[in-house]
């Protein structure tokens, strides 16, 4: 494993880590990645994670790393450092009370994209559920950018409460829940995250119809919000599916990959 400060990364750390795990360390705090690079093609998808498993293995954890022999493109794997001994499954990149690892991410996923000079609209932000979350606010931090989202959620409060209070106790200690939801509603909500930037970015959010709790409690909100707050919507394209028994898995690898090839090949745009 590699391990550079984020001031002295350049082509020939990312070309040694090529495949392998790289350690970035940024204003003290270690980030891990994952990065494979394809010299045949000028796109790369950063993947961010979900719900992961600490008992099945310990972070860092890079979701579908093993899909990369079935990309013709580059890829970037992120490891949310949220959760490390947290006794956490899931992060959402909110990080510290301190410190919100999203933005350190950001800047970590620009510096690689201008060092291996990928123009913006060739980086696309890939994750379902939390991971979902992830990518819809790392392409809202940076321009030009397009997210593909299965199955998000858009408002982290509105999640399973004993997750997001065991969340909340791990991360914003002594707190009560308003204000935690009050302070920090640009970690916590993607509306607010847009008001906040002052950009909707280009997304794909692809939901499965016959999953309630999605619908109820993250989709249906989300639109309403956006209506609510006057929030330019027309780069979003909604994709509805009926999956009665996945519920809120997300699509097969196989359709995952078919999607997403299709929007990098801009064989699907946004209407």
């Amino acid at each position: 494993m590699i391990n550079i400060n984020f001031e002295n990364l350049d082509f020939n750390t990312l070309l040694n880590s090529n495949n392998k795990s790289l350690i970035i360390t940024k204003d003290n705090e270690e980030f891990y990645f994952k990065i494979h690079l394809k010299n045949t093609d000028d796109n790369i998808v950063v993947f961010s994670n979900g719900a992961v498993d600490p008992e099945k293995k310990e972070p860092p954890i890079f979701m579908r790393e093993s899909w990369v022999n079935d990309m013709d493109y580059s890829a970037i794997f992120i490891d949310d450092k949220t959760i490390h001994n947290k006794n956490l499954k899931i992060g959402w990149g909110i990080g510290t009370k301190e410190r919100h690892y999203l933005k350190d991410y950001s800047e970590i996923i620009k510096k690689i994209v201008h060092i291996l000079d990928i123009e913006n609209r060739n980086i696309f932000y890939y994750g379902s559920s939390a991971g979902g979350f992830m990518s819809i606010a790392l392409a809202t931090m940076h321009s030009e950018t397009t997210a593909i989202v299965n199955n998000p959620q858009t408002y982290v409060y509105n999640y399973y409460k004993t997750t997001v209070d065991a969340l909340y106790e791990a991360i914003f200690p002594g707190m009560i829940k308003n204000d935690i939801q009050k302070e920090f509603s640009a970690r916590l909500s993607i509306t607010s995250l847009f008001r906040v930037c002052k950009r909707t970015p280009k997304i794909y959010y692809i939901q499965n119809r016959l999953s309630k709790f999605d619908m109820d409690k993250h989709l249906n909100p989300f639109i309403k919000m956006l209506d609510k707050y006057g929030i330019d919507s027309t780069p979003i394209n909604f994709i509805l599916y009926n999956d009665k028994s996945a519920g809120h898995n997300p699509l097969s690898k196989e359709k995952t990959l078919e999607f997403i090839e299709l929007v990098i090949r801009k064989s699907i745009s946004i209407l």
